[in-house]
């Protein structure tokens, strides 16, 4: 049976990412997904490049086909225009108000074209800001959300797939009155969308990408896909898809090769600055910078072109692989260290950390252990998820002394408890206990981290946790601590833990 168009299906979650099915008039795109910009003046990348670089759906302008083809695209319908038989997302001109400030189109206007070139995903005529000014961005909320309003009866029981954009993404405050103000409006359209993020994008402030991103997901309906407007380079497109976007559209790809310049998985490298090309696709298995530099203008720009689409194609292939494995978080680890501007916004997940953990399934089907790495690993949702539920369990369980011994290397050689008055926990970085009784449950042999050395912040955390739960739980239980000849860390964690407690002047409960 036929979807209707806009009809969104989540297949597969991990963190607020999702590998979902969105349905269109033309056929199905699986997200999250890119929409390579067409340019309908002059296609610098031919669509069976894009085919072949295994993009099934682009965006182009519906304003600029209005005013190069009016009638002729009608008549020919969009995918005629531009030769692409995929799915095709129109943007109403909302680019064209930042450059002009007006363009001449009324919404009515612009809405109906839209209807009659059969895009299958559309956009209303709504109102970004280029600059950061707090006045001009409560303004574009308020004509976006006046617009939004009146578009209603314009879209009724159309035959695309109509998407809210939802603006003032520059100040978190602003945006959360969008965000709720917008929600009434969401049962009316199928498709969400977070703009006025381009210039922070261009400047690699990631942070307030990830802000924007984590506040909408907060508020707007977690079953609507979400369109994240101007995201064009695989370090925030990754981010993006841990923090809940669901589709992307940018013209990075041709405006980067344009000016010869090549994109990697860390940033964005000058063409004559390269030696070598860091990559495998078809572009780079057969040419070398030199070969490239070498070759007339168009037809350099247009392998370029057709590199940094392979480049996007892959971080976001390498995305839904994690999802569906439930290594989402690792991966955002990894892409974490390739950029500072990475870095910054990745940290502020520990303080999402419970929201961002509700997309995290507590089963994938095939157990898959933790790859651990340093102190942020400790945020790990399935990290947290474990020590919640260990607290959970301690908390009925009360015990004259409590033991406390390092973690076997061999989980088989993990002994039962001595008796009813006595618990045995063995610590060990990340997890921070394990209760013996518990040794081989998910994920206490699961988990893989560099033993050699570990991180003084993460033996610091695990003090900490250690000593909150003795607080919490055995305040008035004897502790006994042991630790392993020849493995640093373990007397490192005795001697902190010590301090720790006879710093809370614990001695005459017995602690020692």
């Amino acid at each position: 049976m036929r979807k209707p168009p806009g009809a969104f299906e989540i297949r597969e979650t991990d963190l607020l990412g999702r590998i979902g099915r969105l349905h269109t008039k033309t056929g199905t795109v699986e997200t999250p997904a890119f929409f390579p910009v067409i340019d309908v003046y002059r296609q610098e990348v031919p669509p069976e490049d894009l085919y072949r670089a295994g993009f099934e759906q682009a965006i182009t302008n519906a304003y600029l086909t209005l005013r190069r083809f009016g009638e002729e695209a009608v008549e020919k319908g969009i995918h005629g225009i531009t030769g692409f038989n995929g799915v095709i997302m129109t943007d109403s001109g909302a680019y064209q108000i930042l450059e002009y400030g007006d363009i001449g189109v009324t919404q009515e206007e612009i809405i109906e074209y839209q209807k009659r070139i059969g895009s299958d995903i559309a956009v209303i005529l709504d109102v970004p800001t280029s600059d950061t000014k707090r006045d001009s961005v409560i303004a574009s909320v308020e004509k976006t959300l006046q617009r939004a309003r009146e578009a209603l009866p314009l879209i009724k029981d159309s035959e695309q797939a109509w998407v809210l954009p939802v603006q003032g993404a520059a100040y978190q405050d602003v945006l959360e009155e969008s965000a709720k103000r917008s929600l009434p409006l969401t049962e009316h359209y199928q498709i969400l969308g977070l703009g006025g993020l381009t210039v922070f994008m261009e400047t690699y402030d990631y942070l307030t990408v990830a802000r924007a991103l984590i506040t909408a997901r907060r508020i707007l309906p977690l079953g609507k896909p979400l369109h994240l407007f101007g995201a064009g380079h695989p370090l925030i497109i990754t981010l993006a898809i841990a923090l809940g976007a669901d589709t992307f559209d940018s013209a990075s790809y041709i405006l980067y090769a344009r000016d010869d310049r090549y994109i990697t998985e860390y940033g964005v490298e000058r063409l004559d600055r390269l030696e070598y090309l860091p990559c495998n696709c078809p572009v780079c298995s057969k040419y070398t910078p030199k070969d490239l530099l070498e070759m007339d203008k168009e037809e350099r720009t247009r392998l370029l072109a057709l590199h940094n689409l392979y480049a996007i194609r892959k971080a976001i292939q390498r995305a839904k692989q994690a999802i569906k494995e439930g290594r989402l978080w690792e991966l955002l680890e990894e892409i974490a260290h390739r950029h500072p501007a990475v870095y910054e916004a990745f940290q502020i997940l520990h303080d999402h950390r419970r929201f961002i953990e509700q997309g995290s399934p507590t089963s994938k089907g095939v157990v898959r252990g933790l790859k651990l790495y340093g102190p942020e690993s400790i945020w790990h949702p399935k990290i947290t998820r474990y020590r919640r539920k260990i607290e959970n369990y301690l908390a009925g369980r009360r015990a004259s002394k409590i033991i406390l011994e390092p973690y076997p290397s061999d989980p088989s050689q993990c002994r039962p408890k001595y008796n009813n008055n006595v618990i045995l926990l063995y610590y060990t970085p990340y997890l921070g206990v394990v209760p013996s009784e518990l040794c081989g449950v998910y994920p206490t042999i699961h988990f893989n981290y560099p033993r050699r050395r570990i991180p003084l912040p993460v033996v610091a955390e695990a003090v900490d946790y250690v000593a909150r739960l003795i607080h919490k739980y055995y305040s008035g239980s004897q502790v006994e601590i042991e630790s392993v000849e020849g493995e640093g860390w373990t007397t490192q964690f005795n001697r902190l833990l010590r301090e720790r407690l006879q710093s809370e002047r614990r001695e005459s409960s017995g602690y020692i």
